[in-house]
């Protein structure tokens, strides 16, 4: 059997199929790739809150629903998590980090000054969670829109166009950037996107013999994680528009899910932080435990 995979044309996105396709070769399936352009793709003077939901998804949903593809690999971070009800992701690889990092040129001594708080800096993104985040631990920042793929975005940083610039480590590890010979970097302290640096396969839901063969290459682990950070989101509600931050982690020895979430409300961050103990395929454990911290961060 033949799987036509699906995806977005950029270099990180077609690392994250090709990722995809070498599982799928490992279990003896042969596959193709087809490039789809997205909304999110063609668009680049907007943020993606202005886009809307599903951005770098819809024409993937469309060509996957006409039978055009029989999987779409996408950054799971940019799924909508109230989405098609014939579609799923039927699973998902091992997690890459979920960081996010800031970036400046090394000849940039400003930018040290700016992280200790003693001057200002313009900072590219066009995430409104690290915005509104990065708002509150460095008063002294200048939110600049930055949009492009990864080395467009390196490329503004190197033209001086910013300061610093924030990019998800996930995509410099995939996409094997060594960032110590041009740049400065550090972690940032705050909580990630729902399921970022986790690669999200979808399938259609009626499509048990795609759905068997995914099974195959998911790591539950991540899947377990990624659902609980997914429906805390959806049960807040905002999707893309709120600057909500999620990270779960499961700890296998002792079968416990623990789940973090953050919202930015009124220039304030709310945080809440709840566990349960569940198995490693309880994917309906990690549903109710994502449910009940975003029920939490709504009230």
């Amino acid at each position: 059997m033949k799987v036509i995979i699906g995806t977005r044309g950029s270099k990180l996105a077609l690392a994250q199929t090709y990722q995809v396709a070498d599982l799928l070769k490992s279990e003896g399936v042969e596959t193709e790739i087809k490039i789809i352009k997205t909304v999110g793709d063609k668009v680049q003077n907007k943020t993606l809150s202005e886009l809307g939901i599903g951005v770098f998804t819809k024409e993937l949903d469309l060509a996957m629903l006409n039978n055009e593809i029989d999987i779409a690999v996408h950054s799971l971070k940019d799924v909508p998590t109230v989405w098609n009800e014939n579609l799923i992701i039927a699973a998902t690889p091992k997690r890459e980090s979920y960081h996010d990092l800031i970036i400046w040129n090394k000849d940039n001594e400003k930018v040290e000054e700016f992280l200790n708080g003693k001057c200002k800096a313009v900072v590219g993104t066009s995430s409104i969670r690290r915005k509104e985040f990065l708002k509150i631990m460095y008063p002294n920042i200048e939110i600049k829109l930055l949009r492009g793929n990864v080395d467009t975005r390196l490329n503004k940083l190197r033209n001086k166009e910013y300061d610093a610039i924030i990019l998800a480590e996930a995509g410099i590890n995939r996409l094997k950037i060594n960032l110590n010979e041009e740049f400065n970097f550090k972690r940032l302290d705050i909580l990630p996107s729902p399921a970022q640096g986790a690669i999200g396969i979808a399938a259609r839901k009626d499509d048990g013999e795609i759905i068997d063969i995914l099974k195959k290459i998911n790591d539950k682990k991540t899947f377990l994680e990624v659902t609980a950070e997914r429906f805390a989101l959806r049960e807040y509600g905002g999707g893309c528009q709120a600057p909500f931050g999620a990270l779960a982690k499961y700890d296998e020895k002792l079968g416990k899910l623990e789940l973090e979430c953050a919202i930015v409300e009124n220039g304030k961050i709310k945080r809440e932080r709840r566990e349960i103990c569940c198995g490693v395929d309880d994917i309906e454990c990690a549903k109710k435990l994502g449910m009940e911290v975003g029920r939490l961060l709504k009230q």
